[in-house]
């Protein structure tokens, strides 16, 4: 295989795999909007629970036992709400933060094979440097 055929196949590899990547983060963070959408909303619904206000008219141990199951429906609602989506969100936070290291790496290891591919352009006088600084970009691959 010729250098520029490797360097070639180096690039379509990278290009690949920034696709990939992008793709990635595109659907992480509109899965994070739609979980904050619904955090929203479940946060807006769960203020229902509390309605009707029992007032006077309801009293004794069924009202009682009634308030009370609805208090504790409140509390493990609010708890969804709160703590476990927010969990989800930064849970997504940090694979999106992941991917966007990746993608960085990427970045460097593409800007180092179009040097190489330039390298090529100047001729035989280059390719010492350029196998260096392709044994470089397949060390930062594999």
């Amino acid at each position: 295989m010729s250098l520029s055929s490797t360097l070639y196949s180096l690039q379509r590899t990278i290009s690949s795999q920034a696709n990939d990547i992008n793709e990635k983060i595109e659907r992480l963070n509109q899965a994070k909007n739609d979980i904050g959408r619904e955090q929203d909303l479940l946060l807006q619904e769960i203020k229902k629970i509390k309605q009707p206000d029992l007032g006077r008219e309801w009293t004794g141990k069924r009202a009682d036992d009634y308030d009370n199951e609805r208090e504790d429906a409140y509390a493990v609602m609010q708890k969804i709400g709160e703590i476990d989506y927010s969990s989800y969100q930064r849970l997504i936070e940090s694979k999106i933060n992941s991917l966007e290291i990746e993608q960085s790496f990427l970045n460097i290891t593409r800007a180092i094979a179009y040097e190489a591919g330039q390298l090529v352009d100047k001729g035989e006088d280059a390719i010492d440097e350029l196998s260096d600084k392709i044994s470089d970009l397949k060390r930062r691959l594999f």
